[in-house]
């Protein structure tokens, strides 16, 4: 049987355009060269990696050591390539001087260094990031505030690679500060992030640590920089800042809750800043009597040193308002800081002053004051009231007592004294009071302090103790009544005869007074001693 062969006409499917699969064709063509290209450059970039691996051990402590006039020391070095190039370094110590003794001013548990491959062929010395972690600086006591590097190291800085930071973060680092005689201070830093760190310009940061002294909360950001490890004290810095939580406690003496907000600009070694203070429960503690104290201030600070000079501090508690200028700085052969205070206040009210210092519910005496004071308050542990010296003038202008039976007895005074002891009115009347006053060890010493009342005038030196609230006064009363005007009865008749003794040149007596005991039990009385 004959075998037959069909013929059908070709049917084209509509999808199978000729045009189309041309085109198809043509773009893998032009793909394939695109491709070799690609590979031949990511070749290329391999070798070059390869042979100029900018993570090598050398070239990472080479960076590394010309920034740090001192010795480093890395236990453990890893180089990584994926999913980023980089490298690991475990325990790492940077210490100071040439021979590497003593314990380093600086240790990292680990640190790890991140960068971008684009980065690497694209702009060669980035470094996208750098975590430091298990971050420690100790600073010893006699560690200066700069420092030079070797001859070596600074002729060699231009050889290196220049090297840009995209960041730099660290999480639960540790800053320690010596002290000659007490424990360190010791700085918890929560969180430091450092962004565009390099040597040719600033750098920006974020901040967030405990403060140990007083100790509080410390947020932060601005602008620091450019580094130079060589002048630490020109390197510039600007920001704003907060510090909340601050317990001054921590003195002994005084209590409250310190907040604070400001911000600053300048060089390292000396920081102009302005900003505003509250402490809404502010006391001296042997009283109890928490006041709302509110601050304005602008101050100069060393941030090498931790030196602050006060150039303009307002302070307002209750009615009066206080201005103050000074200084919080070391002393030679001295540990700690001392402060050392100029005060000064017109037209404030003495019983809102007396209300932090004494313990009863209400102060003794209410009037206007003004004064004028020295103060120095050294660091040390002893209660606030043993530390503190004052020395100042003061003038109390119509004072009263807040205890009934003690006004009474200053009416009384004043009627007497003026030869009114017939008049059966009494009136209240206010004193006038000046002085000057010295305080040391608990013990305020007065000295030439006046007293005027209508018809009478009181000339007292002596002293109060702050402590055990005990008084010791003497000194004279002059009143323009003779002395038996001023007495009624059988102690005017004794008291006849003396009227020459204590005659003034004109009219009335001079008598020779003392008042001792305690604030709550005071004793006055005639001292034939006389004034001391």
């Amino acid at each position: 049987m004959a075998s037959r062969v069909i013929l059908r006409p070709y049917k084209m499917e509509p999808n199978k355009d000729p045009s189309a699969r041309v085109g198809a064709i043509t773009k893998r063509r032009w793909l394939i060269p695109l491709a070799i290209v690609l590979l031949v450059v990511l070749l290329t970039g391999g070798i070059i990696l390869i042979f100029h691996w900018p993570f090598s051990s050398q070239k990472v402590m080479q960076a590394l050591q010309e920034d740090w006039p001192g010795q480093i020391g890395v236990q453990h070095f890893e180089r990584t390539y994926f999913p980023h190039p980089g490298c690991v370094l475990d325990g790492v110590t940077l210490t100071r001087g040439a021979n590497n003794s003593g314990p380093p001013l600086v240790a990292i548990r680990r640190m790890t260094i991140k960068a971008n491959y684009h980065d690497m062929l694209l702009r060669p010395g980035f470094v996208s990031g750098i975590l430091l972690e298990g971050l420690k600086i100790s600073v010893p006591v006699d560690q200066p505030g700069g420092g030079t590097a070797p001859a070596s190291q600074q002729a060699s800085k231009s050889s290196a690679l220049s090297i840009r930071l995209g960041e730099v973060f660290t999480r639960d680092a540790t800053l320690e500060i010596a002290t000659k005689s007490d424990a360190p201070l010791k700085f918890e830093i929560h969180e430091l992030t450092l962004r565009s760190v390099n040597d040719k310009g600033p750098m920006s940061y974020d901040l967030a640590m405990h403060n140990p002294e007083p100790p509080g909360e410390i947020r932060s950001q601005g602008k620091l920089g450019p580094w130079d490890s060589q002048h630490l004290d020109n390197i510039f810095l600007a920001g704003d800042y907060t510090f909340d939580k601050a317990d001054l406690g921590v003195y002994g003496g005084i209590a409250g809750m310190l907040s604070a907000k400001g911000e600053f600009r300048g060089r390292l070694g000396k920081v102009e800043t302005q900003g505003v203070m509250e402490i809404p429960n502010f006391e001296v503690t042997r009283s109890h009597h928490p006041v709302v104290m509110k601050t304005k201030f602008a101050v100069t600070v060393d941030g090498t040193g931790g030196d602050t000079i006060l150039k303009s501090v307002d302070a307002t508690f209750l009615h009066t308002a206080v201005h103050i200028e000074g200084a919080i700085a070391g002393k030679p052969g001295k540990p700690g800081k001392t402060t050392t205070l100029n005060l000064s206040v017109r037209d404030g009210r003495i019983d809102d002053v007396l209300r932090l210092f004494v313990r009863e519910p209400k102060p003794p005496l209410e009037g206007a004051t003004t004064f004028k004071a020295h103060v120095v308050w050294p660091s040390g542990h002893e209660d606030f009231l043993r530390r503190v010296m004052l020395q100042g003038d003061f003038v109390i202008e119509h004072a009263r007592w807040e205890d009934t039976e003690r006004q009474n007895n200053l009416n009384m005074l004043s009627k007497r004294a003026s030869g009114n002891k017939k008049d059966p009115a009494t009136a209240d009347v206010a004193a006038d009071i000046k002085g000057n006053v010295q305080l040391k060890n608990t013990i305020a010493t007065f000295k030439d302090t006046i007293g005027t009342i209508p018809g009478a005038e009181a000339t007292l030196n002596g002293t109060y103790n702050l402590e055990n609230t005990k008084i010791d006064f003497h000194g004279n009363l002059k009143t323009e009544a003779s002395l038996s005007n001023d007495t009624t009865g059988a102690k005017a008749v004794l008291l006849k005869p003396l009227d020459p003794l204590f005659k003034r040149k004109h009219a009335g007596a001079v008598v020779p007074v003392a008042m001792t005991g305690t604030y709550k039990d005071p004793h006055f009385g005639i001292s034939m001693t006389g004034s001391k």
